[in-house]
Parts: structure tokens; C-alpha cells; sequence
């Protein structure tokens, strides 16, 4: 199931949850569902966030290491 899917469920859910004649027990078996379907968003949600992270950094560290070389390459013109 895509992140959209569980989105699009877990609106499904609660739409049927806010219904007056839900029996409890479907109630129940929906409640589950949905709490299981926030685990899963929230994993995936900090997985991407992690990964987000990380290539942040990396862009970073490319960016620190660039500008280095160009101030490098200043001073070595800036000595002619």
C-alpha cells in the first residue's frame, strides 16, 4: 500500500467511524485498522525524514568541500 493509500484509508476510516449506527464491534475492528495504518505512516514518515537528512548532509559536506577548493584556488591566484 502506498503512503497515499493508507492516507486515503485512514480517511475512509474515520468517516465511517464518525457514523452514528456503527456497531461496536466494527468500530473496534476500524479503530485497529487505523491505528495500524498511523504505525506504518509514522515509520515510513521517519524512514524519509532520516533519508532526507542524509542527503542533506552529504549536499553539505559537497558544498563545504567546493567552496574550499575555490577559496584554495583564490589565494593561489591572488599569490601570482
Amino acid at each position: 500500500m502506498t503512503f497515499r493509500q493508507m492516507m486515503e484509508r485512514l480517511e475512509a476510516i474515520t468517516a465511517r467511524l464518525e457514523k452514528e449506527d456503527l456497531e461496536l464491534e466494527e468500530g473496534l475492528r476500524l479503530f485497529e485498522e487505523g491505528v495500524g495504518l498511523i504505525r506504518e505512516a509514522r515509520e515510513r514518515l521517519t524512514t524519509a525524514g532520516a533519508r532526507v537528512e542524509k542527503l542533506i548532509g552529504s549536499l553539505d559536506e559537497e558544498l563545504k568541500v567546493e567552496e574550499f577548493k575555490l577559496q584554495e584556488l583564490e589565494k593561489s591566484e591572488e599569490s601570482k
